[in-house]
């Protein structure tokens, strides 16, 4: 996932095609929602502007490793993810940009793209915020609680505290 601006320099149409298969490690995905990275393939193509600057545009499909929201439980999760960085090989002058916030430009070190953050970003992005395989009848629940989640059926009328119930007896005018 390392790419060297003579990579670009000696590419024809200063584009390179990206399709490959990308491990990555357990560790790079410390205090996020995805445990591992089982399988992922990436294909999409590096754009070099000729001078210095390199937009991907990437496409990644897998699975994840997660975690049940319930059970604690590792799942499997398919998962398909696209990004686009704009990389750039020179400083970037951010007085130059129309809006300095909305130009994000990554400036490289040593003259080597390193497009593995990017992969990372990308795919902790597609990561759910919940998810489980327990179907609803078998959510735990105790004697004097139980679980409910956000698709259950409410009620649609609010009830009324029974504290505030004098208050409506109360006649408020101004004099």
């Amino acid at each position: 996932m390392k790419y060297r601006r003579s990579d670009f320099l000696a590419a024809d149409e200063s584009s390179i095609p990206v399709d490959f298969d990308l491990e990555l490690s357990d560790d790079q995905f410390a205090n996020t929602p995805v445990k591992a990275v089982e399988e992922c393939h990436v294909t999409g193509v590096l754009h070099f502007d000729g001078r210095s600057r390199v937009i991907s545009h990437l496409h990644y499909t897998g699975v994840m490793i997660v975690e049940d929201s319930i059970t604690s439980e590792d799942l499997e999760y398919d998962f398909e993810a696209e990004s686009e960085k704009e990389y750039s090989f020179d400083p970037v002058d951010k007085s130059d940009a129309a809006d300095p916030e909305d130009e994000e430009v990554i400036v490289v070190a040593r003259d080597t793209i390193d497009l593995t953050d990017e992969a990372v970003e990308a795919i902790v992005y597609e990561a759910p915020m919940s998810i489980t395989r327990l179907a609803r009848e078998d959510y735990p629940k105790g004697a004097d609680w139980v679980l409910i989640s956000d698709q259950d059926k409410q009620d649609s009328e609010p009830q009324e505290d029974p504290r505030w119930a004098k208050l409506k007896e109360l006649n408020f005018e101004d004099n």
